[in-house]
């Protein structure tokens, strides 16, 4: 198993190892006032409400959502109440509070305890909270990639804080269909993020190694999928196919499913290079998880 991306990468790398190519079409977006009904439009949700997070005087990130402010990273705030949450202080008459999703997000939500406060998403979605606002949920949820979610707002002055609690993001349900597998590609060149699961090197790959730890000298690779969140147990459910340019199909066989390490919105999956992709060239890589395909991805097998 690998450990976290973050440490393997770094940030820079992860940036564009992890991104998700958007899907083309004009975005159809949901608003909701109520987190019950968001959560009912939503799966595989993963929440933040900083209850767990240290008390530090600065925050930029919790397992891989990037927080930033307009004076540079927000504070953990523990309210008379005892409840911990995140706070964007105001910079000259100015606040905004900018938060980086995983890719791959389609639904996102957060409590709020300060108004008036304006709530937008990266594809132009937007909510106006006022004094005379009676709800303190706002949730987006849409058939296109949320990137980021935006608190802001100039007014009234001073302006005060910007507080959050209880972030939540995943992904849009569709009626009762399991969800889709996304498999991640580099956003500079469009290429699958994956990794020899041994010395953790990116492609070319090679079907036999002498690096790798196996009896049969065969190389695995790691791919990374959002979307769906596997276990161990899942393994059975996945299957992963190369095709060539000549469209000849290709079993990788699965050896292994499991979460990321430090990212739990973050799936892997191990796979073995057999004989017949000695020399493949370059293939279109899709994963499968319970009868749902994934996105092609391209990548290189010499």
């Amino acid at each position: 198993m690998l450990g976290s991306p973050t440490k393997l990468f770094g940030w820079g790398a992860i940036a564009f190892l992890v991104c998700c190519g958007a899907l083309p079409g004009h975005a159809d977006a949901a608003v909701f006032r109520d987190r019950a009904a968001f959560n009912a439009a939503s799966q595989n949700l993963h929440t933040i409400d900083f209850e767990s997070v240290p008390n530090v005087e600065e925050v930029s990130e919790i397992d891989g959502v990037f927080f930033r402010n307009a004076n540079g990273t927000p504070t953990i705030s523990i309210q008379q109440n005892g409840n911990k949450i995140l706070q964007a202080p105001t910079v000259i008459e100015f606040t905004r509070l900018i938060i980086m999703l995983p890719p791959g997000t389609t639904a996102v939500g957060c409590d709020q305890f300060s108004t008036p406060m304006i709530v937008s998403t990266s594809n132009g979605e937007s909510v106006t909270m006022d004094q005379s606002d009676t709800s303190t949920f706002v949730g987006f949820v849409s058939d296109q990639p949320i990137q980021s979610l935006t608190i802001s707002f100039d007014f009234p002055e001073p302006t005060p804080s910007a507080l959050v609690d209880n972030l939540s993001f995943g992904q849009r349900r569709l009626g009762n269909e399991p969800p889709v597998p996304q498999l991640l590609v580099t956003s500079d060149t469009g290429r699958a993020a994956a990794l020899d699961s041994v010395i953790t090197q990116n492609e070319p790959f090679h079907v036999l190694s002498l690096h790798n730890l196996s009896t049969d000298g065969h190389t695995r690779i790691t791919l990374f999928i959002v979307g769906v969140a596997l276990e161990p147990a899942d393994l059975a459910f996945v299957t992963v196919q190369a095709e060539d340019a000549q469209q000849r199909q290709f079993d990788l066989p699965c050896e292994a499913t499991a979460r990321v390490k430090n990212l739990s919105w973050m799936s892997q999956i191990t796979v073995r290079l057999t004989d017949t992709l000695v020399g493949a060239g370059n293939l279109n890589v899709t994963v499968s998880v319970r009868g749902k395909v994934s996105n092609k991805a391209p990548l290189r097998i010499d």
